[in-house]
């Protein structure tokens, strides 16, 4: 528990600093995202130009040490076996050590000729790692033949500089930073190294080379490169602010189109009031048709109907009506009669049942019950909607097409088997009614054969303007009507069958 505390205490203390820390480079990063894409790329352009130069200026330096490395080399090992090799006898190289005459006429040789106007100071060195001569008299304490002495013994010309230690050093030869040169001295007959020479040059001359190259290469880059870049600034401009007019272009685009959209989205919210509207405005009229039907006409005829069945009846009280026939009486009721029955049926078939608080599920199924009641025979029904939302422009169209569906089966088939399928699926409402048996009867009057006709292309309509479908399949043992109603009331989202 306690290395959990101190884990905990440990994160709670970095993780701050951390954050702290990176805060500013977000808002960096963050105001940077703010510029205009001209200046964010001039700013990236300058970080990469001046890499560039610095890389290119220092590359080319180290070239050109290298270059007055190698130069000071061969010049130095041709001074030394010029001037140096012919004062060395074999002796001396024999005994290790030279004599006074001859140190004093290589002091002489550093003070008045030319090498000794560039050289700071003269070694030489024996092959076993032993100090033969040094101008400021510094002897070694160990004899150690290094790497740079090995490659001059090997006949190698090698330059390098006195900050990278590789014998003991005076302070003064260490902050000089001296060009140091080995160079083969002496050889034997048979080319083999006896003694290496060598000398340290001093770093002005280097230095000005150094310092004019690397003034050269910025100045050439500059040069270069601002002319570049501004020709560069120009064309990212000028395609920064194409862009910027696109963008506007596009912004107006959206906005037109978000407008555009808006706007059909209260068209078409209008237009499904409207259908809605129509819809309910239409079963009115038709329960207001039915009502006038039944309390106008179908009364008046009724009333009609006991009048004259009145006069038809036997006369009381000794009064005869010789001038009416009982066989006109009679068919004036009959005429009555039919008129009235017809009426009864169109008034019946008008008029809807209270639909407006049912649920589907509960619409379907009287629409099945009052056509049994009508017919007397059962109607197998199978199917269940869970859903109790109450619709009643949803419910008359259902009705209608249950409705219409089994008594065009029952005029066409009457023995037929009739068969009734409903549920939902994916937010659709799927209705068939079939009829199973034999197949429809085609022998009907053209009275029939228009009503049916007639009711079909109503039923089409209705559901059309629900955005459903209807197909209508006859097989050789009855005849399948579907209706395919979607839930939402959406319209349009089905193809026309």
């Amino acid at each position: 528990m306690d290395a959990g505390g101190n884990n905990t205490e440990m994160a709670k203390r970095i993780f701050p600093l951390n954050l702290s820390s990176s805060a500013p480079l977000q808002k960096l990063a963050s105001t940077f995202q703010r510029l205009r894409l001209e200046v964010r790329f001039i700013i990236i352009a300058s970080f990469i130009v001046v890499a560039l130069m610095i890389a290119l200026a220092v590359w080319t330096t180290s070239r050109l040490e290298r270059t007055v490395f190698n130069s000071v080399g061969s010049l130095g090992a041709a001074y030394l076996q010029t001037f140096v090799a012919p004062l060395i006898s074999e002796e001396d190289i024999k005994s290790g050590v030279l004599p006074p005459v001859v140190e004093d006429k290589l002091k002489q040789l550093l003070g008045t000729s030319a090498l000794g106007q560039h050289v700071h100071e003269l070694k030489i060195w024996g092959p076993d790692g032993g100090l033969m001569y040094s101008t400021s008299g510094k002897q070694i304490d160990e004899e150690v033949v290094f790497e740079e002495l090995q490659r001059a013994l090997a006949g190698e010309i090698v330059v390098s500089r006195t900050m990278i230690e590789k014998h003991e050093y005076t302070g003064e030869e260490q902050r000089g930073m001296y060009i140091e040169v080995y160079a083969p001295l002496v050889r034997d007959e048979a080319g083999k190294v006896l003694v290496v020479g060598e000398f340290y040059e001093r770093p002005d001359f280097l230095r000005g080379e150094l310092s004019t190259a690397w003034r050269e290469t910025v100045t050439i880059v500059l040069l270069v490169s601002v002319p570049m870049l501004a020709l560069l600034f120009l064309i990212v401009r000028s395609g920064s602010l194409l862009i910027d007019r696109q963008h506007a272009a596009i912004r107006h685009s959206l906005g037109r189109a978000l407008e555009l959209s808006n706007q059909n989205r209260r068209l078409r919210a209008a237009a499904e009031t409207a259908r809605l509207e129509a819809g309910k405005l239409n079963e009115m009229i038709l329960d207001q048709i039915g009502s006038d039907l039944h309390d106008g006409p179908v009364q008046l005829l009724t009333l009609l109907k006991l009048k004259l069945s009145d006069m038809a009846s036997p006369p009381t009280g000794g009064q005869t009506a010789a001038a009416i026939k009982p066989q006109e009486i009679d068919r004036l009721v009959s005429t009555v009669t039919t008129v009235l029955e017809d009426l009864r049926n169109i008034s019946s078939d008008l008029v809807l049942p209270e639909l407006d608080d049912m649920s589907l599920n509960d619409t379907i199924l009287l629409a099945v019950r009052r056509h049994v009641d009508l017919i007397g025979r059962d109607v197998d029904v199978v199917g269940l909607i869970a859903s109790q939302k109450v619709d009643a422009h949803l419910n008359i169209c259902v009705y209608r097409f249950i409705q219409e569906a089994l008594m065009n089966s029952e005029r066409h088939a009457p023995g037929n088997g009739q068969h009734l399928r409903y549920g939902t699926r994916h937010n659709r409402l799927f209705i068939t009614v079939a009829d199973v048996g034999d197949a429809p009867s085609t022998s009907v009057t053209p009275r029939s054969t228009a009503r049916t006709g007639l009711g079909t292309i109503t039923q089409k309509r209705r559901i059309r303007a629900f955005g459903g479908r209807m197909r209508m399949i006859r097989r050789p043992n009855g005849m399948v009507v579907t209706a395919v109603l979607p839930l939402d009331h959406s319209g349009g989202s089905f193809d026309r069958p």
